[in-house]
């Protein structure tokens, strides 16, 4: 194996361009509490490449146990991703790559042979049976941390608005898990001569429904309502059984969970354009 350099590394593994007999790859290493992270990955993509083909989520190779590692071979795909891109060119329109990250996301949606709610481990989903359930069991995951880090009267708005959501969801019939990727943050997308070129890293991907990784893209990838709307109408082209009032309640979801990492680990994270806690979050974070 021929290194070739190590690229952005996260908090979860290393990872490098590799050679090996004249191909590139990328090659990534979990240690530790991420050790599963590469056998997960590795079942994700091939599952969608399998299932629903497409050219803009990288092929999986293999993975294999290394001592105290994991290891996973992928495909490498060109471009920068879209976080770089913004800084370089400064606004980044969605409405360029709308349609091809919808039909991505579309055929990752598509996969439904899960019975159940929530992460994905080597060992299949751990999660709840019923939307509600896994709604319950998010709000209650982050509830220790935002009661002890805002006011008293801060903490009861988030608590109108957690009842809010588990109120419509309560609302809903027949709901049935699908994988979503999840985290789908500017840093996941990669754009090549103004086009998509690749969604990568499957790592946050779990079983839950698709207005959860609407409502994620609308809160932290769009930067206003005119790249959200373009991506919907996209979507909607492709699934026309779109509860966008459900998209609203997940983006509450997805907002919580990052207050929570704002709060209980400090890390930045930009507040939504669309945020309901925006005064919440201002007055609480450096």
């Amino acid at each position: 194996m021929n290194i070739k350099k190590e690229i952005t590394s996260g908090f979860r593994c290393k990872t490098y361009i590799v050679e090996e007999n004249k191909n590139i790859f990328i090659y990534q290493e979990y240690k530790d509490n991420a050790y599963y992270q590469a056998k997960k990955k590795y079942d994700i993509l091939r599952k969608i490449q399998e299932k629903e083909y497409s050219a803009f989520i990288p092929k999986c190779y293999k993975y294999f146990n290394l001592n105290n590692k994991s290891v996973l071979y992928t495909e490498l795909k060109n471009g920068q991703s879209l976080e770089k891109v913004r800084k370089c060119k400064g606004k980044f329109p969605l409405s360029k790559i709308a349609k091809e990250l919808s039909e991505t996301l579309y055929k990752v949606h598509s996969i439904k042979d899960s019975e159940c709610f929530g992460w994905i481990t080597d060992n299949g989903c751990m999660g709840q049976n019923t939307l509600l359930e896994y709604v319950e069991n998010e709000i209650e995951r982050v509830q220790p941390v935002l009661e002890k880090k805002l006011s008293a009267e801060d903490f009861a708005y988030i608590r109108e608005k957690e009842e809010e959501v588990k109120k419509y969801v309560r609302s809903l019939r027949n709901i049935e898990p699908q994988l979503i990727w999840y985290d789908l943050n500017p840093e996941n997308i990669l754009i090549e001569d103004d086009r998509l070129s690749a969604v990568v890293d499957p790592g946050g991907a779990k079983y839950g429904i698709k207005e959860i990784d609407l409502a994620f893209i609308k809160m932290e990838v769009c930067r206003d309502d005119n790249d959200f709307q373009s991506i919907l109408s996209e979507y909607k082209k492709l699934d026309e059984n779109v509860d966008e009032k459900l998209i609203e309640m997940m983006g509450v979801l997805v907002e919580l969970d990052d207050m929570m990492l704002r709060l209980g680990e400090n890390i930045f994270i930009p507040i939504p354009y669309c945020s309901n806690f925006k005064k919440i979050i201002s007055k609480n974070i450096n």
